[in-house]
């Protein structure tokens, strides 16, 4: 059985440290210190882009074909009743009752008060209504996960359902140490391309999370820290972002590969 909601408690209320830490980790003293808690071998984010039809040979609707091969082969589902970054951060105006899908034999460890096993389409169901509030799905592979909530580090898969102003995920990548930029990862065969249309509104800009667009002699510029969220491709007035899946790339096939060698969720 995994930590109590008591437990749980008392180690959310020293979350704030957390970003003092983070802070501190652009220090190049520091930072070589903590280098070794941002390691890619305990900590692996993929970002799944949502709100537009991503272009191949066919639209792809994201992020189903990714997530439910993932929900339907996992040996145990478990939706947490709450996200613990927006219960620490406590921001009303965010949907906090909206928690992370565990997923493989850890998942059915963690206490049950602090949400409940499900089946697949009960998962599946969790994910629809996390999309249709707006959140932005993170595949997350996190030691530090595995250890706030004690469960096994390596039987354990999360499905994240972010905000811009809670995610931890997103507070590290904009002011923690540079080394974490290594754990978050654009979904595979993704690619992000400004056309022809865009008028340098700078629209896109303002809607990035991670900072990954610039504007260059008058025109959005994408650079290479993108994530492709997709989110300036729904913000974009003039249509100008296009997301590409490249068709030779199986990228629910890539995930269950990772999951593979680095958990065992079945």
């Amino acid at each position: 059985m995994g930590r109590s909601p008591r437990t749980l408690s008392l180690l959310v209320r020293i979350w704030p440290l957390g970003k003092v830490l983070n802070r501190l980790g652009r220090w190049p003293v520091v930072g070589g210190w903590l280098q070794p808690f941002f390691r890619p071998e305990e900590n692996e984010t993929i970002v799944l882009p949502v709100g537009e039809a991503v272009q191949a040979t066919e639209s792809v609707v994201l992020p189903y074909v990714v997530l439910a091969p993932l929900v339907e082969q996992a040996s145990a589902r478990f939706v947490m009743n709450e996200c613990l970054c927006r219960r620490a951060e406590n921001r009303p105006t965010c949907p906090r009752d909206l928690g992370c899908l565990f997923l493989g034999d850890g998942a059915a460890r963690i206490h049950p008060e602090l949400g409940r096993l499900t089946d697949t389409e009960g998962a599946l169901a969790h994910i629809r209504r996390a999309l249709e509030a707006g959140l932005i799905p993170q595949i997350v592979h996190s030691a530090f996960d595995a250890w706030m909530l004690g469960i096994l580090y390596r039987r354990m898969l999360a499905v994240c359902f972010c905000c811009d102003c809670c995610c931890v995920v997103r507070q590290t990548l904009r002011h923690g140490p540079p080394v974490f930029q290594e754990t978050v990862h654009r979904l595979p065969g993704l690619s992000v391309t400004v056309g022809p249309d865009c008028v340098g509104c700078g629209r896109c800009a303002e809607v990035c999370w991670v900072g990954a667009i610039r504007l260059e002699d008058g025109r959005a510029s994408v650079r290479p820290n993108c994530q492709g969220c997709g989110r300036c491709a729904a913000a974009c007035p003039q249509g100008a972002i296009t997301l590409y899946l490249d068709p030779a790339v199986d990228p629910a096939g890539h995930l269950l590969a990772l999951v593979e060698r680095r958990t065992a969720i079945r």
